[in-house]
């Protein structure tokens, strides 16, 4: 008895250190690439994304496909991130069919943070027309109801790129799309110190149905390392051979 239960000890000690080992190379995994982890929308310290309205950096990002409701059509790519210190957002106009909307929408963002709520606008409320591949820095206003009115430059670029399209007949059409990217500040937001713990919302009624979220904060770790843990306490159990008696 003695033997078995030194045994039953050693064999919870190395169960819960692989265990550990077993869920922090989950973790690390779910850190490195933000298009691997099971939320889209995600902070990570480092996303190695630049304003500078070259979208290459966009590539390994995820994207959701918004519509409007009743409008299956037209596609809006979208792209809602944070590093803890910079919101980022992407938009790419890309509907189905030829001759959809492709336009640049420069109204209409709401971003929720926590219980906050910030109007986002672009182009001092105007759309631009460029060349194919042209890129164009536009100036960002955020607006909130406690008087907040902070004006950006160099936080926007939008440019015109070909994207696949179909036409009426199904066939295939090079099409042209606008998209666009940003970086809201964290400390150009009024009352927000950053976005630990925080529910992150981004909603525009002009191009989507709904909201994306972003977590502020990463529970990722926690939920692992009870993975882990129950892990090692099965290894035990099966080990010893340990079983639930039935009564009757």
């Amino acid at each position: 008895m003695k033997f078995k239960g030194f045994f039953v000890f050693i064999s919870t000690i190395i169960c819960l250190f692989l265990g550990i080992i077993f869920t922090g190379s989950i973790t690390q995994a779910a850190t490195v690439d933000s298009s691997q982890l099971p939320v889209d929308n995600n902070e990570k310290s480092d996303l190695g994304i630049k304003i500078d309205g070259n979208f290459d950096d966009w590539k390994d990002k995820t994207k959701h496909a918004m519509t409007i409701k009743g409008d299956d059509d037209n596609i809006k790519y979208v792209s809602f991130l944070t590093d803890g210190k910079n919101i980022y957002l992407y938009v790419l106009m890309n509907p189905k069919l030829s001759g959809g909307y492709t336009n640049f929408q420069p109204d209409g963002y709401t971003l929720t943070v926590g219980d906050k709520v910030f109007y986002i606008s672009f182009n001092n409320h105007q759309t631009v027309t460029l060349n194919l591949n042209q890129k164009k820095a536009v100036s960002m206003n955020i607006y909130a109801s406690d008087d907040l009115n902070v004006n950006l430059n160099n936080n926007a670029y939008v440019s015109r790129q070909t994207i696949n399209q179909k036409n009426g007949d199904g066939s295939d059409y090079k099409g042209t799309g606008y998209v666009f990217e940003a970086s809201i500040p964290l400390d150009k937001l009024k009352g927000v110190s950053d976005t630990s713990g925080q529910t992150i919302k981004l909603a525009n009624n002009n191009l989507w149905t709904g909201s994306l979220e972003a977590s502020g904060g990463s529970t990722g770790p926690i939920v692992l390392a009870s993975v882990g843990f129950t892990i090692a306490i099965i290894s035990v159990l099966k080990i010893t051979g340990f079983g639930f008696k039935k009564r009757g």
